[in-house]
């Protein structure tokens, strides 16, 4: 009877060069000082340098455009009744222009060069307030232009209400209200501007079909009168009847549309002189009442997962340097080229 040869599984021998997971939580642990000393230290540099930061204070605004569909509509059914297309108005008055208009240099270039009341400093420009310097004043007035785009003001739409607000925020209350106040008075004059430009270019137009349509309606009527005095028993003609009838219905159409038109007209030249507001402001800026409140607990929690991150890669870090060089070709190769590097160093080698 032969014996059974029992064939046992081959054990799987660590790799030199494999680093176990237990090695990695031996040096966490060796080195939890270290990790523990970073975290502090980082988060105890993040709060203090949030503390050490100015206070800031914010304000806010928020207004609402005042379409113009109805003047655009009434434009848009008097120029189809003569085969012309106009373009449809009402996508300039959305939030999302409203927000690329806040940011734009148009709007910002006014807000950055007119002075402000500041409590406590007087009456100042704002690039002389930040202590902006650069070589000329177009640059530093480029500069404050930055300022508030990037850091100053911030813009938010409302999609269902179609309101958009706008936030500023500085070191100074009374600046932060200042600024919104502006914002809200050139966005106001550009729409009036714009609004007053486009009524124009409509007077400009329906003063053209006036003149159009009056002549037409004079020739309507002067081909009825000359109809009239060739056929005075023109009522005995059935074919006379249908021609008087179908002249008199022309003549009533253009005098309809006439009428129209100079309405239309008298409208187009009121809106071109009207002064009155196109945004309807739903909140109007405030003094803010105190400095905004400062993240300190977000700043806490970054600060203590960035600097758990740095403590455990420094504590790795040290981990290899001060392990025995002995059978690490690696690290030998290291040492070695570093100190090739230092003796190739003037006076750093000679010391070495």
């Amino acid at each position: 009877m032969t014996d059974a040869h029992v064939t046992e599984p081959p054990v799987r021998r660590p790799i030199a060069d494999e680093i176990s997971l237990w090695e990695v939580l031996a040096v966490l642990l060796r080195r939890r000082g270290t990790i523990v000393l970073t975290t502090i230290l980082v988060t105890a540099l993040a709060i203090a340098v949030t503390l050490v930061r100015a206070e800031e204070f914010t304000t806010q605004a928020a207004f609402r455009p005042q379409g113009t569909e109805a003047s655009s509509s009434q434009l848009m059914a008097l120029a189809s009744q003569f085969g012309v297309n106009v373009p449809g108005g009402g996508e300039e008055a959305s939030p999302a222009f409203y927000a690329e208009l806040l940011a734009s240099r148009e709007i910002l270039s006014r807000a950055a060069t007119r002075p402000y009341d500041v409590d406590g400093v007087g009456t100042v420009l704002l690039k002389d307030l930040l202590e902006i310097e650069q070589d000329t004043e177009a640059l530093r007035d480029a500069a404050t232009i930055n300022w508030l785009r990037e850091e100053a003001v911030s813009v938010s739409t409302g999609r269902e209400t179609g309101t958009v607000t706008v936030s500023v925020t500085t070191e100074w209350p009374d600046l932060s209200r200042g600024i919104a106040d502006e914002l809200l008075a050139e966005v106001a004059i550009f729409n009036l501007n714009t609004r007053q430009s486009q009524a124009a270019a409509e007077r400009a137009f329906i003063e053209e079909r006036v003149r159009e349509a009056e002549a037409e309606l004079e020739a309507a009527e002067g081909e009825l009168r000359i109809f009239l005095e060739a056929n005075r028993q023109w009522q005995d003609s059935p074919l006379l009847t249908f021609r008087q009838q179908a002249l008199q219905r022309e003549v009533t159409l253009r005098s309809s549309v006439l009428s129209t038109l100079v309405q239309s007209f008298e409208q187009a030249r009121i809106s071109e002189v009207r002064d009155t507001p196109v945004i309807t402001v739903v909140q109007e800026p405030f003094l803010p009442p105190g400095p905004d409140e400062r993240p300190l607990v977000l700043i806490a929690v970054l600060g203590i997962v960035l600097g758990g991150m740095m403590g455990v890669v420094l504590a790795f870090v040290v981990e290899a340097f001060r392990r025995p060089s002995e059978g690490d070709p690696a690290k030998e190769d290291f040492q070695n080229t570093w100190e090739g590097l230092k003796r190739s160093i003037p006076f750093v080698g000679s010391r070495a």
